[in-house]
């Protein structure tokens, strides 16, 4: 009777301590989708070795919900003097999500697309040379502002079908810091996106 008293004992002073110990949260970390070229309106890369992909931000009384990933090529299709293609894309979910933009103004064929000194510029019709903006969060209230430049690396696009709207490639370069571009820089590697911008539209 003593001993199933003690083992009582024991089993009680187990499940005490067990119920003490706090559980760290199990996170799930971002993987990148796999590089493919049939519009599945994918996009992954990893800045400064942290996977960014595109996540929506959940809407408010106040601010609507932001979508992850915009992206088009407006005037494909049309036999335009210029074709341009952009994609922005945001972690608007998870708190310090980065954001990053790409921007081609001519885009004309396949092949590589080697960036220039970026302007900071965002909107989709510009002057402005290739170019990729790169906003890094790491706790701070504001994110800092990386900009890219000439030499500094391309984005490679693999499919451009104007029939079936579909934009596929890969992309990897460094950004400078826009703020101090002699001491600051990062690197976007492992790039991939897939989009089908006609679908990508009719989702919003």
């Amino acid at each position: 009777m003593k001993s199933h008293f003690n083992y009582l004992l024991i089993l009680l002073a187990f499940i005490l301590i067990a119920s003490s110990c706090q559980k760290e949260d199990i996170k799930v970390e971002d993987e990148l989708p796999p590089i493919t070229q049939e519009g599945l309106n994918t996009f992954g890369c990893k800045i400064d070795g942290e996977v960014l992909v595109p996540k929506d931000g959940d809407p408010s009384l106040f601010v609507g919900s932001r979508k992850g990933l915009i992206a088009g090529n407006p005037h494909a299709g049309e036999n335009p003097v210029k074709s341009y293609f952009f994609i922005r894309v945001l972690n608007a979910q998870d708190e310090g999500g980065d954001y990053i933009f790409l921007y081609i103004p001519e885009l004309e064929v396949e092949g590589e697309y080697e960036l220039g000194n970026s302007t900071g510029s965002t909107p989709y019709e510009n002057n402005s040379p290739n170019h990729a903006i790169v906003i890094s969060y790491d706790g701070e209230t504001a994110g800092k502002r990386y900009l890219s430049f000439e030499g500094g690396g391309d984005i490679v696009i693999d499919r451009y079908d104007t029939i079936n709207t579909i934009i596929s490639g890969t992309f990897e370069f460094d950004v400078i810091k826009e703020s101090d571009p002699l001491s600051d820089t990062i690197s976007v590697t492992d790039g991939r996106f897939d989009i089908n911008w006609s679908r990508l539209n009719e989702e919003e």
